[in-house]
């Protein structure tokens, strides 16, 4: 009894899973082949037959030809294109797909040839030779759609420099990058046993904006291998590192990718490019580099910004009053504001715009001035303080003097219930003039703190319009509180 072979191939079967694909690849592979010979010419011709049949006719000038003809029919046959990061081809599948899909399939080369009849599942070696390159004639199970579709597809393709490729006798339109630059990429290549192993290697990659209609992708040399739908059209001078449908990369890679490419086109965004989701991701990246972090928060929150800080929140109050855009940390994902804070192109609002913090964590360091030591006016100031205090807050106030010109507060207001006057930055007159229209204003907005710290907050503002009204009350049903304070107001004409 002879012995059976290791693996059937049931071409049918393969056929339904490359339809996944659609058929306008096997344009593509053919093309694809055809670049990654010694060719100047590539020649393609597609036309409807009818019936839901096409006829693809892929003829090239490699003087070579088609190296072993066997390798049309055999499939995941040993690749030379393995060991070369710069040609396309790597699993020697191509050809093989495309006749999946066809019912006969005629291959001419400088070796010979082969007819192919998938239907009937035979194949046929011919002698006949030509003297250069590679003639492939397939008959398709294609729509007209399917037609169109395969048509506009080769379109989109981005021919190298020296290769006139046409379809049906048109020559595809050669396209200018928009910016070019070198930068190392994962790719692949076989190792010392044949084997496809990871590596890096620096690249060439072309940046280009696509057409009207064209959905941007990662290209391979010229052929559209993953959309992306980011901005442009990225084409890598070297093999992508792709899955076996070749038609998707890792996200590590991508990632990788959208950095490089937002290092090399930030300062070309406009705002509304630059908060793209694709940037956002290429935030996240290890390779973005401090110069495109800062181009990109310039463009989308402007030269005055701040981040959200949780630890002082009136200080983000106080930066969006003088012109600062406060970043919400909704904006950029916990990788993105680690690079964001790494390069310091956006700091908390905490320090930039810090609200007001008298006293040190540490304890009050504070010079006091001994009541011993206060002056007529300051007693007045202080009685007038607590008075207040007492029928406006409902509180028992505790009065301090300092006099620090380091210290930068006026007065203050807090720990239970502790007012503070430093007269190094009021000076004596503030106090020897009386009870006058200043230190009603100063007390009415320390008083403030009395309900709210927050200078910015809504509760402070209704606690100041609160204590005034209070004060202006108290001042007119009981007008003997305020007779033994030395009062000097004078009214005031408002307009």
């Amino acid at each position: 009894m002879s012995a059976l072979p290791a693996l059937v191939v049931d071409v049918q079967g393969l056929a339904k899973l490359v339809e996944r694909r659609g058929k306008d690849f096997a344009v593509l592979e053919l093309v694809q082949n055809a670049w990654d010979e010694d060719v100047t010419t590539v020649d393609v011709e597609l036309e409807y037959l009818g019936h839901n049949k096409a006829r693809l006719t892929v003829t090239d000038d490699s003087p070579e030809g088609f190296r072993d003809l066997s390798h049309a029919f055999t499939m995941f046959a040993d690749s030379y294109k393995k060991d070369d990061p710069n040609k396309r081809g790597r699993f020697n599948l191509g050809e093989k797909l495309v006749i999946a899909l066809s019912d006969t399939v005629e291959i001419r080369s400088t070796k010979g040839g082969v007819l192919i009849d998938v239907k009937n599942n035979t194949r046929k070696m011919i002698r006949a030779k030509r003297k250069q390159g590679t003639e492939f004639v397939a008959v398709l199970r294609m729509t007209q759609a399917e037609v169109n579709e395969a048509e506009a597809r080769f379109h989109t393709l981005i021919a190298p420099e020296g290769i006139a490729t046409k379809l049906n006798g048109k020559t595809l339109l050669p396209r200018q990058p928009i910016h070019t630059f070198e930068a190392t990429l994962a790719t692949e290549a076989a190792d010392a046993e044949g084997f496809l192993r990871p590596t890096r290697r620096k690249a060439t990659i072309e940046v280009y904006s696509p057409k009207g209609g064209e959905a941007p992708a990662i290209y391979e040399m010229g052929l559209p291998v993953v959309a992306t739908h980011d901005r442009y059209h990225l084409n890598i001078m070297q093999k992508v590192p792709l899955n076996t449908d070749r038609d998707n990369v890792t996200p590590a890679y991508l990632k990788d990718l959208r950095a490089l490419v937002v290092n090399e086109m930030a300062t070309r965004m406009s705002a509304e490019e630059s908060s793209a989701t694709w940037v956002n991701v290429a935030l996240e990246d290890d390779l973005i580099e401090p110069e495109a972090v800062e181009e990109i928060m310039t463009k989308r929150f402007g030269e005055k910004r701040v981040a959200f800080d949780p630890s002082d929140l009136e200080a983000n109050k106080i930066a969006a009053s003088e012109g600062y855009t406060v970043v919400p940390g909704r904006a950029l994902s916990r990788d993105a504001w680690k690079n964001v804070k790494q390069y310091e192109t956006v700091q908390p609002a905490g320090q930039v715009t810090p609200s007001p913090k008298p006293y040190s964590e540490t304890g009050d360091s504070r010079k006091e001035i001994p009541e011993e030591k206060w002056t007529e006016g300051m007693r007045n100031v202080a009685e007038f303080s607590q008075m207040v205090a007492e029928y406006v807050l409902g509180a028992s106030v505790q009065v301090v003097f300092t006099s620090d010109v380091t210290w930068p507060y006026l007065a203050t207001y807090g720990r239970g219930c502790e007012l503070t006057y430093n007269k190094g930055k009021l000076g004596k007159a503030f106090f020897e003039n009386g009870i006058d229209e200043h230190v009603i204003d100063l007390l009415i907005h320390e008083y403030g703190h009395h309900y709210e710290s927050d200078h910015l907050s809504r509760n402070y503002y209704k606690a100041l319009t609160k204590i005034g009204a209070r004060l202006m009350r108290l001042a007119l049903d009981r007008p003997e509180l305020f007779e033994p304070f030395e009062l000097n107001i004078e009214a005031v004409a408002i307009v």
